[in-house]
């Protein structure tokens, strides 16, 4: 049987992240995004279906019987431990909110050229010889694109590079607030108000279990 009191809990960080991609798209000008950074964001969207799931699911019920509710913040240091791991090793990305792959293309060239860094293009494959940076531009969504690395072979410091030309040629570029922005703010306040009656409607359990929490039992 479905909890409501957790599955209100779970809730609440997909409506943060709803309500987060709602305000980058409401900005007046594009935002630039590491791969890492937005593989956390993600991360912390599905932490609370993660704990009603899989967490759940191979629970440590003899390190409960030892350290009560203590066990699960144990649990979600681990996953966030992991999470950190991952964003580190993963593949070098830049995500940019507000910017179609053609729009993306248009001012990735412009910095290129005020820069007076060379670059070769093939089709949407990118390639930056002085920054050991090859790249693919594409679309990854409605509003949103991203430069993700072509091949194993990438100078991070020529990312970290790219991401501070974009980010300051992407400061002076003005875009219009799109429907998508009111989408995700809806989404993320209807989530919000589930997932505050589901609580309310349960508060005595929820204060209970953190008294048992932060008394260790």
């Amino acid at each position: 049987m479905l909890d409501l009191l957790r599955f209100a809990i779970a809730l609440l960080p997909l409506a943060a992240y709803a309500n987060v991609l709602g305000l980058l798209r409401l900005r007046s000008c594009p935002t630039v995004l590491s791969g890492a950074m937005d593989l956390i964001l993600l991360g912390f969207a599905v932490i609370g279906l993660i704990a009603i799931g899989p967490i759940e699911l191979f629970f440590p019920r003899a390190a409960y019987s030892l350290l009560g509710g203590w066990v699960w913040i144990i649990l979600i240091a681990l996953y966030l431990f992991v999470l950190m791991l991952l964003a580190l090793n993963t593949t070098p990305k830049l995500v940019v909110y507000g910017l179609d792959h053609s729009q993306l293309r248009e001012q990735v060239c412009d910095m290129l050229q005020k820069e007076e860094i060379r670059s070769e293009w093939l089709g949407d494959l990118l390639e930056l010889p002085e920054l050991g940076v090859r790249a693919c531009l594409e679309q990854a969504g409605r509003g949103v694109s991203q430069i993700h690395a072509a091949g194993k072979q990438q100078n991070l410091t020529g990312w970290f590079t790219l991401e501070r030309l974009l980010v300051d040629k992407l400061a002076s570029a003005r875009i219009r607030q799109t429907p998508q922005a009111i989408l995700w703010l809806n989404i993320s306040f209807v989530l919000f108000g589930i997932a505050a009656i589901l609580i309310a409607n349960d508060l005595p359990r929820l204060q209970q279990a953190m008294v048992s929490i932060f008394e260790g039992g």
